[in-house]
């Protein structure tokens, strides 16, 4: 008989508990992780920017400008007739004359200087931080003989 009226309080403490943990759960909820992007980087986006060559405004592509100044070869030059020219060589083995002021190379290079032995190429291009930046390029009549000890 005794048992018969535990029963009933059994229920209310084992009601109480399972009301109890709910509200313990209502109470321990925390707002949600919101990421707000604003003001920060882009986290996708590489930390070093690929250098831009700067394209001169009204110039027309020409068959020079097609490769990278690596792939040609300087295989001649004129100088003393008033003048001074260059030959060079794609990588198909076709020969282009050049001369100062000639745009070459796909970087929008153009020829600063043809000396005897060389040719200084100038190309202008933007950095990581927007900056116009110049390089000169040098391309030697016959640099082979000049790495020989």
């Amino acid at each position: 008989m005794k048992a018969v009226k535990a029963l009933p309080l059994l229920l209310l403490i084992l009601m109480g508990v399972v009301y109890g943990a709910e509200k313990a759960q209502e109470v321990k909820r925390e707002p949600l992780f919101v990421y707000d992007p604003t003001g920060k980087r882009d986290p996708f986006r590489p930390f070093i920017k690929a250098e831009e060559p700067v394209q001169p405004k009204g110039v027309v592509l020409s068959p020079l400008q097609r490769y990278d100044l690596s792939q040609l070869k300087l295989v001649a030059i004129i100088v003393g007739a008033g003048e001074e020219r260059a030959m060079v060589e794609d990588a198909e083995g076709k020969g282009y004359i050049i001369r100062r002021g000639t745009y070459i190379g796909n970087r929008f290079g153009r020829v600063k200087e043809i000396l005897p032995d060389r040719v200084i190429v100038v190309e202008k291009y933007r950095d990581y931080l927007g900056r116009v930046r110049t390089r000169e390029v040098v391309l030697k009549l016959h640099p082979v003989e000049e790495e020989r000890p």
